[in-house]
């Protein structure tokens, strides 16, 4: 059988609840995956799984790189596969480059897809500090993420697209983290656009979700409607 797999640890809902405890270790994900995204124990920062190494796009506006002893609460990754098509894209708004996107599941909108693409970008992120238990909820917290803007920065934008039926288990449609060349910058993208930019994509048709083990996991309500909250959260808070 020949499948892609992503690799998710814990839901979407019970992050936005603050489930910030980490739950898989760097190391054990960087033995099955070397892209993907998510965030670290306690919410601290944005995680970039980037050519086989981890990454933490920090709140300070700095990267550093993980050891295989940090955890993470939440992660989508897999192992990319270059050896498929290489495209040439633009795009001048993040906007656009979801219509861009488009082209390449239209007709397979039920299957995950990871992307890497590489070339100058304008771009904003933000990022959140590390928190401390008890934990407040994602969309509380995130009103005091930091925000930082980079003109011609050369690096790579990587990412998942989730389908429409995940809702709550993980966020529907495209979430993207920027990690720049020089592994100095880095997090979750709010806005994006690039003249030229080359893009990889692979579709992934299996999907294995690792539970935490924890007494919140355990216990919270996971199935509410978050879908407002986790809108708000995606966006900017300027």
């Amino acid at each position: 059988m020949n499948t892609r797999k992503l690799y998710q640890i814990s839901t979407l809902n019970a992050l936005m609840l603050g489930d910030y405890k980490g739950a898989v270790k760097v190391g054990d994900l960087l033995k099955v995956a070397n892209i993907g995204i998510g965030t670290y124990d306690g919410l601290n920062g944005e995680a970039i799984f980037f050519n086989g190494k981890a990454y933490d796009g920090l709140a300070t506006g700095e990267v550093k790189e993980m050891n295989k002893d940090d955890s993470l609460p939440f992660a989508t990754v897999a192992k990319f596969d270059e050896n498929v098509k290489e495209n040439i894209i633009s795009f001048n708004s993040m906007n656009d480059f979801k219509e861009k996107m488009e082209q390449f599941i239209e007709g397979n909108k039920n299957y995950f897809y990871m992307i890497k693409i590489e070339g100058k970008f304008n771009v904003r992120v933000r990022s959140c500090f590390k928190q401390e238990e008890p934990y407040k909820p994602l969309y509380t917290v995130a009103k005091d993420q930091r925000e930082f803007e980079y003109k011609d920065e050369e690096g790579y934008v990587i990412g998942i697209y989730s389908p429409n039926y995940v809702e709550g288990i993980n966020m529907p449609g495209w979430h993207i983290h920027f990690l720049n060349k020089a592994l100095t910058h880095g997090g979750h993208i709010l806005e994006v656009s690039s003249s030229e930019a080359k893009m990889k994509i692979n579709l992934l048709d299996e999907w294995d979700v690792i539970m935490p083990h924890n007494k919140e996991f355990a216990s919270w309500n996971l199935t509410q409607d978050l879908k407002s909250k986790t809108a708000a959260v995606e966006g900017s808070h300027k």
